[in-house]
This record gives C-alpha cells, structure tokens and sequence, in this order.
C-alpha cells in the first residue's frame, strides 16, 4: 500500500515537474523569439518610448543623411532614454544616425560644436547644423509641477529643420513704440526658433528697404504711426506675396495710427476705436479678458480640434469693408459676434498672394500671458497659414511624472476586504480542496 501511494506521488510529482518545465521552456522561447525580432511593447501611460504617426509620417519622407550627436556620458539614464526614443526612430527612416558623445573623453567634438552644457543634442546635414539643449526637451508645468517629456517634437522639428530646402524667416519690425523680441517677445522668440523659425528685429525706417529673406513681417503694438514711406514700402512687400501679422493695442485716447490704420482698409479691414467686452466668453468675471469664439480657419483648426481657449484682454473691435479682389475671413469674435480677428488674402498672380492677419490686440503675444492656454498657438496657426513649407510639428507633450492612485468612496474599503480577507480565504480554501482530494487518492 505505502509503495502504491509512493508510486503515485512520484508520478504526480514528475508529472507537476514535466508541466513546469514546460511553460519555462514556452517562457523563453517567446523571450528569443521576441529578442531577435526586436518586438517591444510601450506600456507606458503617455507612450514615452512611442513614436506618433504624426512624426512616422514627417520622417517617411526625409531623404538624406542626418547626423544626431548627444553630448553625455552613455551608462546615464537619460541616455538609455534617448537611445530608446532613436530605436524608434531608426525603424522608420534609416537615414538618420545616432552618437552618443562623452564629453569627458572626446574634448575636440565638445570644442568643435561649441557646447556649453551636458545632455546637448547637435541635429546635422549636408544643409546645416541646429543645436537643442536638454532643457528644450523637458517641459515644466509650473502651476501643477509636472514635467513633460518633449524629446519627440524638439527632435523631429529639428529633423525637419536641417533638411529643409530654406530656413523661414520672421522679421519683427520697431522703431514705433512696438513689441521687442528681446524684451516683451523673449519667450515668442524662443518659441519660434525652437519651431526652426528665423526671428530678426529690424528697424524700417532707418533701413529703409525689406530684406529679400524677409518671409513674414510681425508689427506687434505699436504706440506710434508709421510714415508715408514705410507704409510704401510694407504695401510693396505685401503686392509682392507678402506675409504680415499686424497686432493693435488697445485704444487709448488720442493716438495716431491712422497710417497703419489705412493700410489694413485698403485690405478690407476696418480698426475702430473701441474696446470689446463680453459678459458671456470671459475670463476670470473680467468682460475685457475676452475668450473668443473660433471660426473655421485654418489658423485655429488646431485650438478648435483640441478644444483649448486663448486669452484676448482689452480688445478692440475689427469690422469687414469689402475690397475688390480681397477676401476677408473673421477668425475669432466675442459671443455676440463682434469680431476681433480678420485676414484678407488678395490673389496677385498665380502662385502668390498676399496675406494680412489684423488682430485687435497685441498683450497675449506679451511674455506674461503667452504661455496661457492657446495663446501662442495663434502664432503657430497663422505660420502654417502663411508659408505651408512651414514644417511646424505640434505633437502634445509627454508627461514625465508618474500619476498617483487616487481612491474614493468605498475603494479603500473593498481593496482592505479583497486583500486581508478573501484572497487568504480563497488560497485557504483551494489548498484545503487539494490537501483532501490528494489524501483520497
């Protein structure tokens, strides 16, 4: 009988070894299978590692030779990160190479590059040569202290911006009380050039031309009018497919802008001397923090697609007089349909046209609200309006920062239930169930 019962749990034992053996040997050949084919899975809740099929769509078409260099040493985690970010990369356009470079042991390529800190990316092609610092890969959120990893964008606009035929380029005008770029525009600046965007201030009236690499012209509140010559010169530029964005203050009481002021009539658009307030679309109970209404226009497609607000304080009313061969849009106005943002293209000849985005205010391009909901996506709209070779990426951020459980209600409860009592009482009862079966055998 006990040599029956022995017989029995060899056999029950062997048995139990042989299944064991067998799902560890299933184990890893899944393991080499997936290995050598290089299959990986981004689990991940914002897909970090995961490239979107916005930027496998913008690097299908790249056909040349990019050079990546990141400045920092391999064994860092950061490091690992951006090797993974380039696996993904590599498996949809092989042109594109990656180094990384330690700084410590190769001091001529840190002299070379002239690289100023760690963890420093060089973009290179035969055309030319754009440098993104870590602290543009990494955006902060600073009301929830998030961080956001933004590698994927600042890489393939940095993709796109080596290999494009021509570096687009915004001048910014002064010399009237406007804007500065190294002042009031510092952070549209640098949100620009991040885009592979050119900025230049230039001063008009004492150039007295517009360069021929001009391809947009930003006049961003300006306190005092322009003279008969510059408006000549900015309605030649404008007849020749021009591009300008004219931004107004709000009105104040006696000024003189009636050249510029003409200048947007012959186009169709109107600038009157009042400011807009809506008790409905406002921001904060303030009626002249206005919250617009968008209208279809590829200039707010994106806000519009992704539902997200811009703010316009202290807004001065447009209207629409027609214009033979100029076509006017309203792109954003208050609930009560007062506009407050209008274009005008006029046809020249075939393939050039020129284009006009007059808006009633000049603050929200301001380094104080820019960053405020979609503030700046205005600018990045009327670029993609403007020049359709802009190659502006747009890929939302990825979070950085781990998202913590929250339990509510009766969840801490039931959790407390499920794992002090009933998972021991069910391996209780299912080792119970086992013990007696195997003692009847």
């Amino acid at each position: 009988m006990n040599i029956e019962k022995l017989i029995r749990g060899i056999k029950y034992g062997s048995n139990s070894i042989t299944f064991a053996a067998t799902i560890i040997g299933i184990i890893i050949i899944i393991n080499l299978f997936i290995h050598s084919f290089n299959i990986q899975w981004d689990l991940t809740r914002s897909k970090l590692y995961s490239l979107s099929n916005e930027s496998k769509t913008l690097l299908k078409d790249i056909d040349e030779k990019v050079e990546l260099l990141f400045f920092a040493n391999p064994a860092d985690s950061i490091s690992l990160d951006i090797k993974q970010l380039y696996e993904s990369i590599s498996k949809v356009n092989k042109n594109i190479s990656l180094d990384i470079i330690d700084p410590m042991k190769n001091p001529s390529l840190v002299n070379e590059y002239q690289i100023n800190s760690e963890y420093t990316f060089v973009v290179s092609s035969n055309k030319r040569t754009k440098q993104i610092p870590y602290y543009d890969l990494i955006r902060v959120n600073y009301n929830t202290e998030e961080h956001y990893f933004d590698g994927e964008t600042s890489l393939i606009q940095a993709i796109l911006d080596v290999t494009a035929e021509k570096e687009i380029t915004v001048y910014i005008l002064e010399g009237h009380g406007e804007f500065h770029k190294d002042k009031e525009l510092t952070l549209l600046t640098h949100l620009l050039e991040q885009k592979g965007i050119k900025v230049v201030n230039y001063f008009l009236a004492k150039n007295k031309d517009i360069p021929k690499d001009c391809d947009i012209i930003y006049i961003i509140g300006p306190q005092f009018d322009y003279s008969p010559d510059e408006i000549k010169l900015l309605e030649n530029y404008l007849d020749d497919d021009g591009k300008m964005l004219l931004t107004f203050n709000a009105y104040a009481e006696g000024e003189n802008l009636n050249n510029l002021k003409n200048l947007a009539l012959n186009y169709g658009i109107e600038i009157e001397d009042s400011l807009l307030k809506d008790p409905i679309n406002n921001y904060g109970g303030d009626e002249q923090a206005l919250i617009p209404l968008y209208n279809s226009h590829d200039i707010v497609k994106k806000l519009m697609e992704d539902n997200i607000a811009t703010i316009i304080p202290r807004a001065r009313k447009l209207s629409i007089k027609e214009k033979s061969a100029v076509t006017n849009n309203v792109v954003f106005e208050t609930s009560e349909g007062l506009p407050f943002a209008i274009t005008a293209e006029k046809e020249i000849i075939a393939g050039k046209k020129a284009q006009l985005l007059v808006i009633g205010n000049s603050f929200f391009a301001h380094d104080e609200i820019i960053s405020i909901g979609g503030n700046i996506e205005i600018f990045f709209g009327a670029l993609s309006w403007f020049r359709e070779d802009s190659n502006i990426v747009d890929i939302p951020p990825k979070t950085y920062t781990p998202k913590p459980i929250v339990l509510v209600g009766t969840q801490p409860v039931l959790i407390f239930i499920v794992c002090i009592f009933l998972m021991p009482l069910f391996v209780f009862l299912f080792g119970g169930i086992v013990y007696f079966r195997r003692r009847a055998l």
